[in-house]
């Protein structure tokens, strides 16, 4: 459910990248108090000494050869000032039937999936009855016959920065910046503008010569260059201090997840300052955040020339604070105490506290001025505020690896009725959500077993327009309660059901075994099966248990020594009754029975 994840859940904690200290996360350019990695001893923290070095014996040297004095210099030529990662991404798509089968019209459910725009409101007949309509660019139409067309294909790039800084040894400033985000190639032509607007003569898109650089505004929505993330570490001899925006991640990123996989498209982010230390063998960290602050002084009054903004009203702040804490090992003690054959257990948990107790009516009166009494006109009591704890566990034992978390979110919302009229007194929030990941390796490594459980809660709540798509989706509390919890997009299950139809993980148990096999070193293959089900029916079209059955295909190349990827994928789709149209329910002119649905891609990634 978008509207409860995006309110509700919250911008978590980061991790953190080698060397940091207090670094308590597995991906690489995060910052926060994700588990992963492990943590180096603050400085000054008295480590323990190892067997000395024997002495080299004499070659004959010349006693008059005596090392050079160290310069003044020597320890900051030493440091690497700038260090520069990222990586460059190309993904190719093709989607077959992704919309189920089903296409939308003016009146009826939405299609479950994004259908051509010649398809939009067509009947799929070449000849459809009186009052039926049937667009001139539809397949039926142009093809003279009934037919309808539900494939789609596009293809995409991004170019991420991540840049550091190195001050010190002690201090260093972060960044993210993406080039041609998501980009859909070919889709800024030198003919191409925004509401077919053109500043001079028109021209055909047939006769293009060239791509353009996106610019929000004119050919695009957003700019050719993103800046995401900027934030500076600080260490301390008490720990580590961390302050501005920073990627937020924790543990297996279910419930908030930095988006830094390589085939990630999001990325939570959080406006932070936080403290991290090492007690006992134990990471502690403290962060506070800010998550909302409203409208600022910026849209008040003249646009330009009023120097510095501020944050016009403090009353509808939306404030987070949270502790984390646990025990992580870093990778090569890890690494070390598994091939002992030791058991190797970690954990983690945080605790997330999020308060408002005004807001910006969802629907104001009158805010075209955006003057003062316009603003102070929306504002409405909230009175809103959850506890969220977050658990994570992880066992490490020869060959086997298992890895859980689990989330809930508990608290109320005060006032809903600006934004759903009927919705009457204070409205109670109870989530939870857990998955579980266990892998098992065989023959030298070289044959990989797998098996995911995941479950998120669900309500009695669905869309009036059979929307599917958690992003998309106007769900009505249903009385006075919140049930729904939203995994992270980030967190990946499979290649189409919830990472495309439905957006996520939301009121749904799925059960994926999987194998994978390195056919040589650097070239393997991988295949999954995922069965998902409804928890709540009644959130579904077709008030069924079951939502479908799925499986997916890889063949993927890496070569980590030059930063080159590879990969092909194959999925397919085949859907139950939780995603059909029935007639008794929708009536006969709009009822369906879901079409099986497939894609094939292809990626090609440098990381360096």
């Amino acid at each position: 459910m978008k509207r409860w994840s995006l309110i509700l859940v919250p911008a978590l904690v980061a991790s953190l990248t080698p060397p940091a200290f207090a670094q308590f996360g597995g991906a690489g350019g995060a910052g926060g108090a994700q588990p992963g990695a492990g943590a180096p001893p603050p400085s000054g923290e008295d480590k323990e000494e190892g067997p000395a070095e024997a002495a080299p014996e004499e070659k004959g040297e010349s006693p008059a050869l005596q090392p050079l004095p160290a310069w003044p210099q020597q320890k900051e030529k030493a440091l690497q000032f700038f260090q520069l990662n990222g990586y460059i991404r190309f993904r190719t798509y093709l989607f077959h039937s992704l919309n189920l089968g089903y296409f939308e019209g003016t009146a009826g459910p939405k299609s479950p999936f994004h259908i051509p725009i010649s398809e939009f409101g067509g009947t799929g007949m070449a000849n459809p009855p009186t009052g039926l309509t049937n667009p001139a660019s539809s397949s039926a139409a142009r093809m003279h016959s009934n037919s309808r067309v539900d494939d789609l294909t596009s293809a995409d790039m991004r170019l991420r920065l991540e840049p550091t800084i190195n001050v010190t040894e002690q201090v260093r400033v972060k960044a993210q910046i993406d080039v041609f985000d998501n980009l859909v190639l070919g889709s800024t032509p030198e003919s191409y503008y925004l509401n077919q607007r053109a500043y001079t003569n028109p021209q055909l898109a047939f006769a293009s010569t060239t791509q353009q650089s996106p610019q929000a505004g004119v050919n695009s929505l957003t700019d050719s260059v993103r800046a995401k993330r900027a934030w500076a570490e600080v260490r301390t001899p008490f720990g580590e201090l961390r302050f501005g925006r920073m990627p937020s991640h924790w543990g297996m990123g279910m419930l908030v997840n930095n988006g830094d996989c390589l085939d990630c498209d999001y990325g939570a982010n959080a406006d932070r300052v936080m403290f991290a230390t090492k007690l006992w063998g134990h990471f502690i960290a403290f962060l506070w955040d800010w998550v909302a602050t409203g409208p600022t002084t910026q849209i008040i009054g003249p646009q330009t020339g009023q120097g510095v903004y501020y944050n016009a009203e403090q009353l509808d702040d939306v404030s987070q604070w949270i502790l984390a804490l646990g025990k992580m090992d870093k990778p090569e003690e890890l690494k070390e105490k598994i091939d002992q054959g030791r058991v190797v257990f970690n954990y983690g948990g945080y605790f997330v506290y999020r308060q408002q107790t005004w807001a910006e009516s969802a629907n104001p009166a009158n805010t075209s001025n955006n003057s003062v009494a316009d603003l102070q006109n929306s504002l409405v009591p909230r009175n809103a505020r959850v506890f969220i704890p977050d658990v994570w566990l992880r066992l490490n034992w020869k060959k086997l690896h298992i890895e859980a978390e689990g989330a809930m979110v508990v608290g109320s919302i005060g006032n809903l009725s600006d934004q759903y009229a009927a919705v009457k007194g204070s409205t109670d929030i109870l989530t939870g959500g857990f998955t579980v990941k266990a892998d098992y390796k065989l023959l030298h490594d070289a044959l990989k077993i797998f098996l995911e459980v995941g479950y998120a809660s669900g309500d009695d709540s669905e869309d009036p327009n059979a929307v599917l798509n958690f992003r998309e989706q106007n769900l009505v509390p249903v009385n006075n309660h919140i049930g729904r919890f939203s995994f992270d997009p980030d967190y990946h299950v499979d290649l189409i059901l919830f990472r495309r139809i439905l957006g996520t993980v939301n009121n749904a148990t799925y059960f994926k075994p999987g194998v994978s096999y390195d056919i040589v070193d650097n070239f393997g293959a991988r295949v999954d099966i995922l069965y998902a089900m409804a928890n709540r029916p009644i959130g579904y079209p077709g008030n069924s248990y079951n939502l479908g059955l799925e499986i997916d295909a890889a063949l993927l190349y890496k070569n980590e020594e030059e930063g080159f990827y590879a990969g092909l994928v194959y999925g397919v789709l085949f859907p139950f009754g939780a995603l059909n149209f029935p007639a008794e329910i929708y009536g006969a002119q709009f009822a369906h029975n879901a079409d099986t649905a497939q894609t094939f891609q292809a990626r090609l990634y440098v990381k360096f």
